[in-house]
């Protein structure tokens, strides 16, 4: 039996940081916990945290009342990284922060891309996609965005208005660019928009009248 487990012990790959085996697992267990915490935050920005599902079984979402999704498999987010022997010697602690990070960086770049290449090929399915170029104007394109899209209704009742995601280069362009609607576009923008807000209540008006209420 001893002779087993010493050959395990020897032909485990990782290098042990701790003497004891419960300090490693400790530390594992902070560092996993440590990445779910900033990986949470990260998703945060895109995604509220009420619609987070979680998958426990199988490896795509199936919903028999709706037509096949794009893109619903799951996908595999990773990270590889180097950490100086040099540092370790040194007993640098300032590696954990220098090597997290990044891990994270990279981890959050992958979840970005990820779910805005589902976004779009859901966008793509459906038709619902604008260009700017072939609208003529940041104008009129913000008016065909708002005549295709379809608002939705919170838990609160609250209507959801639609969020715009730029890259960083396009942040002040796209402000600039609002700024400057002519005043009868913008005027037809509200107007769209009141519609797609009434018919948004309407729908969920609909939707609630479906349950049952219990009495009392």
């Amino acid at each position: 039996m001893a002779e087993n487990v010493e050959q395990t012990e020897k032909s485990d790959p990782r290098i042990f940081c701790f003497e004891r085996d419960e300090d490693d697992r400790a530390f594992e267990a902070s560092v996993t916990a440590l990445m779910g915490r900033m990986q949470e935050q990260s998703r945060q920005m895109f995604i509220h945290e009420h619609n987070v599902l979680r998958m426990n079984h199988g490896a795509n979402w199936v919903h028999s009342a709706r037509d096949a999704e794009p893109d619903t498999t799951m996908h595999s987010i990773s990270a590889e990284w180097t950490i100086p022997f040099a540092g370790i010697a040194d007993n640098d602690l300032n590696l954990v922060a220098q090597t997290i990070l990044p891990i994270n960086e990279e981890m959050e770049r992958q979840f970005a891309q990820n779910i805005y290449g589902v976004v779009g090929a859901a966008a793509e399915k459906v038709g619902n996609v604008v260009n700017a170029k072939e609208a003529g104007s940041f104008a009129l394109s913000m008016l065909e965005m708002f005549r295709k899209i379809e608002l939705g209704v919170d838990r609160d009742g609250n209507v959801s208005m639609p969020q715009i995601h730029v890259g960083p280069g396009m942040y002040e362009r796209i402000v600039s660019e609002m700024l400057d609607v002519p005043p009868e576009i913008s005027a037809e923008i509200e107007r769209v928009k009141a519609e797609k807000i009434q018919l948004a209540l309407d729908r969920e008006i609909e939707r609630k009248a479906k349950f049952k209420r219990a009495d009392g």
